[in-house]
């Protein structure tokens, strides 16, 4: 990964050359949670404390994935009628 780090910025310093890639670092992935809001199951961007603030108190963590896909395959396989409780 060096390697190419270093050939990508030696190519980058010449005359009209694209600038070298960054590379990806832990803030560049996203996550997505599967949320259980009220009674109901949802795939959400947000942190749990930005979804409090947008839904309420009665918001928990039941999973988190880092693609949106990986979130709704989990959702539907463990809650297939999307009903939950944050209760236990």
């Amino acid at each position: 990964m060096r390697i190419v780090l270093a050939i990508a910025t030696a190519l980058s310093l010449l005359p009209g050359a694209a600038p070298a890639p960054k590379p990806r670092v832990a803030e560049d992935i996203r996550h997505y949670w599967v949320y259980c809001i009220g009674t109901t199951t949802s795939v959400e961007m947000w942190d749990l404390a930005q979804m409090k603030v947008r839904r309420g108190s009665d918001v928990c963590v039941l999973h988190e994935s880092t693609s949106m896909s990986g979130a709704q395959d989990w959702m539907e396989k463990n809650f297939p009628t999307h009903t939950c409780s944050c209760r236990e």
